[in-house]
């Protein structure tokens, strides 16, 4: 093991899930890997997730990385003991003849992707959901293998395995600079001075963009807020932690079960970005205190309330509120930078972080040390935008990535996701 500012492999930066989960896979290939994390670790975008497995994507690849990573984590739950994986299914709803349309498509898209993935009628849709609206559907369907990860577990169980495999995880430490040494990386510097690696890896969340400048390279990521409310358990209104998930893209809204509640988020018309590079060092996530009167949280509550009728503005719920890193197409960048050697990327998921990250681990770790990864991750290339001349500065990639957001759910998609 190397000392304090020694020698490592790998050096990782950001202690969230895609970050351990690439630091635990190249343990587990015998590589001495450090993990810097400037706050605490799971404290940012991981410790504030949802955590929805959708298996289904728009490609076969992006679907593959999602089925994958459920064994993945079923291997988990084995080493570690940990329940991480709640099989719940998972219902697609609507209620326009677009949205329709849209439920027929994904269904089609299941069958070519071998998902089992089936149109249910709304006297299903009401057993399987009592506490959910269901007269106004005009389609609907069922996806049985889906379900959510719970993030701290799912956190909790990265960390012992890495640990138990010479991974060393350091916490409270911000990295100042890539240390980029003729279009090459040789470690990063921090306040207790240099740390040493061929090979760094830009897992930072929300503040990967400020991570890649600090490599003197660019990462076309921004930081956007995001939130949910959680209803507590009510003896009136039965909630089955085993209920599906659901979404409802004309509300824009998400939910699944959540310790006998219903989590209920949404992907809103308007983003709101927040410029990393100015947040403080210990700039906890937590600090965000969205009150029920404001705007944004009162069209949560209204949205929530058409397809979930106990749901208005006196359910005792709580509010989870914090930052997504999104793209400016909603796929994250996985892979190497095009201009710094041994700078490998791994940010922008746009909401999937805790879905993806699984499968991302052994994506990294193959890219890492083989050049090569077994999965297609053609539209995971880090440098995909990097010639888009609409795409050059911070306010261009702010205005891209705010529009990704606005389409996730807003947009009526027929022929892609």
């Amino acid at each position: 093991m190397s000392g304090p500012n020694g020698s490592w492999d790998a050096i990782v930066v950001g202690g969230g899930v895609a970050g351990l989960s690439t630091a635990m896979q190249l343990g587990i290939r015998g590589r001495r890997t450090l993990v810097l994390e400037r706050e605490r670790l799971g404290n940012g975008s991981t410790g504030r997730a949802a955590g929805l497995v959708g298996q289904l994507r728009s490609s076969r690849a992006a679907t593959k990385i999602l089925v994958d990573g459920v064994e993945v984590v079923r291997d988990l739950e084995k080493r570690t003991g940990r329940q991480i994986y709640v099989q719940t299914g998972s219902l697609r709803v609507a209620s326009t003849r677009e949205r329709a349309a849209e439920v027929a498509h994904h269904i089609e898209l299941g069958r070519d992707a071998g998902l089992v993935v089936e149109a249910i009628d709304n006297a299903d849709v009401a057993r399987l959901l009592p506490y959910m609206r269901a007269d106004d559907l005009l389609a609907a369907c069922l996806c049985p293998t889906d379900g959510h990860l719970k993030p701290a577990d799912l956190h909790a169980a990265f960390v012992e395995v890495a640990q138990a495999h010479g991974v060393e995880l350091r916490e409270r430490c911000p990295v100042r600079r890539i240390v980029n040494r003729d279009g090459r990386v040789t470690g990063v510097s921090t306040d207790d001075g240099e740390v040493h690696a061929p090979v760094v890896v830009n897992a930072a969340g929300p503040w990967s963009y400020t991570i890649a400048d600090r490599a003197d390279t660019r990462l076309p990521t921004a930081a956007l807020e995001h939130f949910y409310l959680t209803t507590a358990p009510d003896s009136g209104i039965l909630v089955d932690p085993l209920s599906p998930a659901v979404r409802d893209r004309e509300l824009r809204i998400y939910s699944r079960p959540e310790a006998g509640g219903l989590i209920v988020g949404i992907y809103g018309a308007v983003a709101v970005p927040h410029d990393t590079e100015q947040l403080a060092d210990d700039f906890d996530m937590a600090s965000f205190r969205p009150l029920r009167d404001e705007a944004d949280v009162a069209r949560l509550i209204a949205a929530a309330g058409k397809r979930f009728p106990f749901i208005n503005s006196q359910t005792p719920l709580t509010l989870t509120h914090g930052i997504m890193t999104f793209s400016p197409d909603c796929r994250p960048f996985c892979g190497p930078d095009r201009g710094v050697a041994g700078l490998f990327h791994c940010a922008g998921f746009s909401g999937h972080g805790i879905a993806q990250s699984p499968t991302v681990g052994v994506i990294m770790a193959q890219l890492i040390l083989d050049g090569t990864t077994t999965y297609d991750v053609d539209a995971l290339a880090t440098d995909r935008f990097f010639d888009d001349p609409e795409l050059q500065t911070r306010d261009d990639v702010k205005r891209r990535c705010a529009t990704a957001y606005r389409d996730y759910y807003g947009k009526v998609v027929i022929s892609g996701e």
